[in-house]
């Protein structure tokens, strides 16, 4: 969808709101709504806010579209891939044969670094020595439990 109308109305379908619910949830008359859905009405941002909060959407996602999610979800889910490799490749360097439940926590300990606590992963390449000694003490510490 390419216009932030259409995002709009497509947002209250998948959220299972009538005309009349949303009108109604917003404090706004069903008008108003298709006025908005219509491109008929320009809308601030902070309606843009309470709209996504209303639909339970990401306003990101609501403003600019699929697109830019899906952007993002690819780069993470790439990011993951590379950690998984990462973790992998370390252990295999250190002969350690790591059980399941340590490789996944040691996977998502390099990503909340990497990620910082967002959801999107930076757009640098992973610098694997920012990790090795992380993963070298997670996993020496497992075989010698």
């Amino acid at each position: 969808m390419e216009h932030l109308y259409e995002r709009i109305r497509y947002a209250r379908e998948c959220a299972g709101l009538s005309v009349n619910e949303a009108a109604e949830k917003l404090g706004v008359s069903r008008v108003q709504i298709w006025r908005m859905e219509n491109k008929a009405e320009t809308i601030s941002a902070e309606r843009l806010f309470i709209l996504a909060a209303i639909y339970q959407v990401d306003p990101y996602t609501l403003f600019h579209g699929v697109e830019a999610t899906t952007t993002s979800r690819a780069q993470l889910y790439e990011r993951i891939g590379e950690v998984v490799a990462l973790v992998e490749a370390e252990a295999q360097k250190l002969d350690v044969k790591p059980p399941p439940h340590l490789v996944g926590e040691a996977v998502v300990e390099v990503l909340k670094q990497e990620t910082k606590g967002e959801t999107s992963p930076d757009t640098e390449p992973l610098d694997v020595t920012k990790y090795q000694g992380l993963l070298a003490l997670l996993f020496k510490q497992a075989s010698s439990e």
